[in-house]
């Protein structure tokens, strides 16, 4: 019995480096870049959000949850990158998956986020973006085609943006 587990258990972790690979990493992989889906909701603070008021600027979405320790370690990473880049006109917005208001609102002022979130209790949001887990950070580009994807990594973000800017 011990023994067909091994060759099964390689086969398991075989298949995850290889989503790991395909999920992670800069660009779309040689194919046309596809057009970013529409986003419009409601941000933490209440306000609405309108997918138009982010057309024409190049977008980094956050997908993140307060119950996600992955998302708190890189958080101080992406403040940077907002930082850096949101005085180039590059926009952030945060998609906050799965997760309660109130623990939703602590996450960002316990962690200095200064960019909006946007509600995505249902994961409609996250399901449109073929998100299937936080952290993921999804760049868009001026012209509203997904750019870049990384998947528990905000490495390569900063040179994916200089591209697209």
């Amino acid at each position: 019995m011990r023994l067909t587990l091994v060759p099964f258990t390689m086969l398991l972790l075989s298949a995850c480096g290889l989503q790991e690979g395909l999920d992670q990493g800069a660009g779309t992989g040689g194919a046309s870049p596809s057009q970013a889906p529409v986003i419009n909701g409601t941000t933490l603070a209440g306000r609405p959000l309108s997918w138009s008021s982010l057309r024409g600027h190049a977008v980094v979405l956050d997908f993140w949850a307060s119950w996600c320790g992955p998302c708190r370690a890189e958080q101080t990473d992406l403040n940077r990158l907002y930082q850096q880049y949101a005085r180039r006109g590059v926009l952030f917005l945060g998609i906050d998956v799965r997760d309660d208001n109130d623990a939703a609102v602590s996450y960002q002022r316990d962690l200095g986020v200064v960019y909006p979130s946007v509600v995505d209790s249902t994961e409609q949001i996250s399901a449109a973006y073929d998100v299937s887990a936080p952290p993921t950070v999804i760049l868009i580009n001026q012209r509203g085609s997904i750019a870049g994807r990384f998947l528990g990594t905000v490495v390569g973000v900063s040179d994916e943006l200089n591209r697209a800017l």
